[in-house]
């Protein structure tokens, strides 16, 4: 060989070499290391001690299955070469290391900032070679004599501080704003980084849960969550499970039922998740909740909830629509950059601005738009608990499918969401069970709820007013009884005193609440009628049930007892189980005995329906 073409050769080696050396690991928080040829692999390292709970401190040792050399960390920061180095066991004791909290607050100089302990030991490792080369981090929590918390869920976020508290840090106002607000305020005020949101506002972190035993240990991405809570002091986040973290877009647990869970939001709020609790029976998604302790990078942070969070992933797994074709709608204004779907929505106000839905074909025609039911739960539900931060663009979420398709939920029909139900109505000088919510002037929603134009074109159709009304007593008479209230808070595994709520509650709230906002309701609608009583019942409780309107009521004691307007008929359908028969009706005012449906009218007195069964 030629000493030129030696050194050539040796030249493109060293190319190569070096290309090799240069690509991005790809693994989280590795974006400065470099990645190694596939016959050279750094492991990742091994904990002595898994996450949990200790009653006492120990001794951690960390060991690799290599001579390289092992960094770590205890302040929730991702080893670096300039970590220190593990050369011998590390004391775990109660609050282990420290992640330095500056002040958050906006006009920080003048302000406190937030008291947080460390209450958690967060320890971090990798193999970092003398190249820089850096494998996969392991994370663990440790919780050392902290056994009042072992009976609560617990999320531990591990995140670099840099990350949340930096230059541009999520948490923060941000270097930009910092020098603006230092420098004399002069010119356009920069926005704070904690109000900024997309995904280039996203961080790498770490979630782990506890219940009583670590349970589920995975690489996320994290946001600053909220609109108008982004300027609290203790600001929550929203946590996605992503490929590009952990190679999976759902949490490897299910974290608030049976099925997969794409994305969660640590939100403020009692609430918030009771309210969605409740009514899970009706035709409006709502999503599950829980209470957490959460932890940042061992700081006991806050008592708060955790909350499946809207998302196209949600309303595939639980309206089995594919991700990719459903459109979102937040606000007024969908979740997409396809102007098309922003078309999709416009046309619900374009068929109000041109159709008099006072005409029955009109209304029937709209509801092929939009699933009017849906709509309407949504109201009732904000209407009835006073959410004076609401209306059908303020606080208000619905979704469709893109293409029509066979599925139940493909009909291309804009559903709603019940979304962000925060009571914020102590300063109108009523208490909370007199609101009335169809009228009173908030600026919280910018005007009356019943000044909206979705609402008042509504409004013209009678066959509008009857839905709506026999939906609302519907909801009355079942979701906001003190039983269902009291069994729903039980079934939540809530701690009520937490959130400032008085043991009986439920007990006061509901009767006064369904007393004041019927009669408000009443109004709105213009009823004339009287509310009288409706008593359900069946020959044998084993034999069928009955469907009355929207809801199908608890005959397990053989009777049911609830109250509507005498303004509109009630609809009742008797359905038999296997090895049974309907055979027909017994009570006041029925006109059809032997048909299976039947529309009444209450009267003055009340009503009482009795449905007869009979064994094949």
């Amino acid at each position: 060989m030629k000493r030129a073409d030696l050194f050539v050769g040796i030249f493109l080696m060293i190319l190569i070499a070096g290309g090799l050396w240069g690509i991005s690991l790809g693994i989280e928080g590795q974006e400065e290391s470099r990645i190694l040829p596939d016959s050279y692999v750094l492991s990742a390292p091994e904990l002595s001690h898994d996450s949990g709970f200790y009653d006492e401190p120990f001794l951690l040792s960390i060991t690799a299955d290599s001579q390289i050399p092992i960094r770590y960390t205890l302040d929730g920061s991702r080893p670096s070469p300039d970590s220190p180095l593990y050369t011998e066991p590390i004391m775990i004791s109660r609050g282990s290391g420290s992640m330095d909290i500056p002040n958050i607050q906006e006009d920080w100089p003048s302000r406190g900032g937030e008291s947080h302990a460390n209450t958690a030991a967060v320890v971090r490792a990798a193999a970092i070679d003398e190249n820089g080369c850096t494998g996969p981090i392991v994370t663990a929590t440790y919780f050392i004599g902290e056994d009042m918390w072992k009976q609560y869920p617990v999320i531990s976020i591990v995140a670099d501080p840099d990350d949340l508290f930096g230059d541009n840090g999520i948490y923060v106002t941000g270097k930009a704003y910092d020098e603006w607000y230092l420098n004399g305020q002069s010119g356009e005020k920069p926005t704070p980084n904690y109000l900024q949101k997309g995904k280039e506002w996203e961080r790498p972190a770490v979630i782990e849960f506890f219940q009583g035993a670590s349970l589920l240990r995975q690489d996320v991405g994290i946001r600053i969550q909220g609109a108008s809570a982004r300027e609290y002091p203790n600001k929550r986040f929203s946590v996605y499970s992503r490929k590009k973290y952990s190679g999976s877009n759902w949490f490897d647990l299910p974290l608030f039922g049976q099925w997969r869970t794409h994305s969660l939001v640590l939100r403020s709020g009692f609430m918030n998740g009771y309210i969605l609790h409740l009514v899970q029976d009706r035709d409006v998604a709502s999503v599950e909740s829980r209470e957490v302790i959460v932890f940042l990078n061992g700081a006991l942070w806050y008592i708060t909830i955790a909350q499946e969070k809207y998302s196209e992933k949600f309303f595939q797994e639980h309206y089995g629509v594919d991700d990719d074709n459903v459109i979102i709608c937040k606000a007024g204004q969908v979740t997409t950059e396809n102007p098309e779907d922003q078309t999709l929505y416009q046309q619900i106000y374009d068929f109000m601005a041109t159709r008099d839905l006072a005409d029955p074909d009109a209304y029937r025609a709209l509801n092929q738009i939009i699933d009017i039911q849906s709509y309407i739960d949504c109201c009732c539900v904000n209407l009835y608990f006073g959410n004076m931060d609401f209306n059908e663009v303020k606080n208000n979420l619905c979704w469709r499918a893109r293409k029509p398709g066979t599925g139940a939920y493909e009909d291309g029909r804009w559903r709603w969401a019940l979304f962000d139900l925060d009571l914020e109505n102590g300063d109108y000088g009523y208490t909370i069970e007199e609101l009335n919510t169809f009228t009173l002037e908030t600026h919280y929603a910018g005007g009356p709820f019943n000044t909206r134009p979705m609402w008042t074109a509504l409004m013209k159709s009678g066959l509008f007013r009857q839905q709506f009304c026999l939906s609302f007593m519907d909801m009355v008479n079942t979701d906001f009884t003190v039983k269902k209230a009291s069994e729903a808070m039980e079934s939540w595994d809530i701690t009520p005193e937490w959130w400032g709520m008085s043991h009986d509650w439920v007990q006061t709230y509901f009767p006064a609440r369904t007393e004041h906002i019927t009669k408000y309701m009443a109004e709105e609608l213009e009823l004339t009628g009287t509310r009288e009583t409706l008593t359900l019942s069946v020959n044998d409780p084993q034999a069928g049930c009955l469907i009355l309107n929207t809801i199908t009521p608890d005959l397990s004691e053989g009777s049911w007892t609830g109250s509507y307007f005498t303004d509109y008929p009630v609809t009742v359908t008797a359905s038999a189980n296997p090895g049974y028969i309907f055979s027909g009706w017994r009570g006041t005012e029925v006109s059809d005995a032997a048909s299976e449906t039947i529309s009444v009218k209450l009267s003055p007195g009340g009503l009482s329906l009795e449905a007869v069964f009979r064994k094949q």
